[in-house]
């Protein structure tokens, strides 16, 4: 099946992703299936499905059951829930099933919006043609991997979105769920773009945290990873009152990201003897190293240099003093192609926000 989201880079020749994959943009205009949940009729995906509003609903549930949820971090709230699912204590057990219920009665909702590919959303989204939504229709598999997919809570959204799809009378996607998801995208880099012998760098810059660790291949199979602790993800706003802000805001980014770099490196060097090629998964989509200039935290990143990975070579270059090169990947793409070998499939981050990757595209 042809995927009408991939294209064709004629900077680098190989297949990249643009912002046309997004699911973030599209609006549940039409609700496929009527009394699970009509309130989010009318709204963005993004705006009914997030780590932000689980955080969110974990603090409004938590009140209503009077369980004191303390100063834990809202980044940990979506935790909560998932050793929530397997307590003994009976109070906490039931919120946490409440929420479970409430977004995987959501992810499904959307899951079916998307097979069905009603009048009313296809023109809800203006650039999807019908090969878009046909691609949808016939998809097979849809792999959830790590972050809110994981654990008990990613088996309690895998039930519910087999509920929907089975109170709607419709075939449902494969739902395929991936625990171990933390180092997902940087090992899906090694395993596409370490050449078999060599070991190489790898980081994961998301708007939370960059993710450090070197791999080394063998046999096609990677057989040493070094994790690194990770580093906070820092100056990634993406509203400014100004070009200079703007610019401001950028080179601090750029800084702290060739410094994690550099650091990551040095470190790694004393484990392994490293290719000249860095891999870097970066929440941007990217083609041939040049940024996406509008969304996202990592878009400003643009106004320092047409080619943000050319910039990166020379700096670090010339810091580390060997020769470097820079490989960027969208970070969906990244983490799907851990499951390369999976056919008629796509990859689907819950975070922040959706993030979409094809496990086949031949980047």
């Amino acid at each position: 099946m042809k995927n009408p989201f991939v294209s064709f880079s004629q900077i680098d020749q190989r297949e990249y992703l643009t912002s046309r994959c997004s699911l973030n943009r599209a609006v549940l205009k039409k609700l496929p299936l009527r009394g699970i949940d009509d309130s989010i009729e009318g709204k963005r995906f993004k705006d009914i499905f997030s780590t932000p509003l689980v955080a969110e609903e974990v603090r409004a549930v938590s009140r209503r059951y009077e369980i004191d949820l303390g100063d834990t971090p809202e980044g940990e709230l979506p935790k909560l829930v998932d050793e929530w699912l397997m307590s003994n204590n009976a109070l906490k057990k039931q919120m946490a099933e409440r929420v479970a219920k409430k977004f995987g009665l959501r992810l499904g909702l959307i899951l079916l919006t998307l097979k069905k590919g009603e009048r009313e959303n296809r023109l809800a989204r203006d650039d999807w043609d019908d090969e878009c939504w046909e691609f949808w229709r016939d998809l097979e598999t849809v792999i959830l991997p790590g972050g809110l997919a994981s654990g008990m809570l990613g088996r309690r959204f895998k039930e519910y979105i087999h509920y929907v799809f089975d109170i709607a009378g419709e075939r449902c996607y494969d739902i395929r769920l991936f625990d171990n998801g933390s180092y997902i995208g940087m090992m899906g880099l090694a395993q596409r773009l370490v050449q078999d012998g060599e070991a190489a760098l790898v980081l994961d810059l998301g708007h939370t945290r960059f993710k450090r660790g070197a791999a080394r291949m063998a046999d096609g199979e990677i057989a040493e990873f070094l994790p690194m602790d990770s580093r906070p993800s820092m100056y990634t706003a993406d509203r400014f009152t100004n070009d200079r802000e703007r610019f401001e805001a950028a080179m601090e980014l750029h800084r702290h990201i060739v410094r994690t770099i550099e650091s990551s490196w040095r470190a790694a060097s004393r484990h392994f003897d490293l290719s000249d090629t860095i891999l870097v998964s970066i929440a941007n989509y990217v083609n041939g190293g040049v940024l996406n200039s509008v969304r996202g935290g990592f878009a400003k990143l643009s106004v320092l240099a047409e080619n943000y990975a050319q910039l990166l070579e020379e700096e670090l270059s010339s810091e580390l003093h060997c020769d470097l090169r820079v490989k960027l990947v969208h970070d969906s793409t990244a983490s799907a192609l851990y499951f390369d070998g999976v056919d008629n499939a796509v990859c689907i981050t819950l975070g922040t926000a959706f993030g979409v990757g094809f496990p086949n595209i031949k980047i």
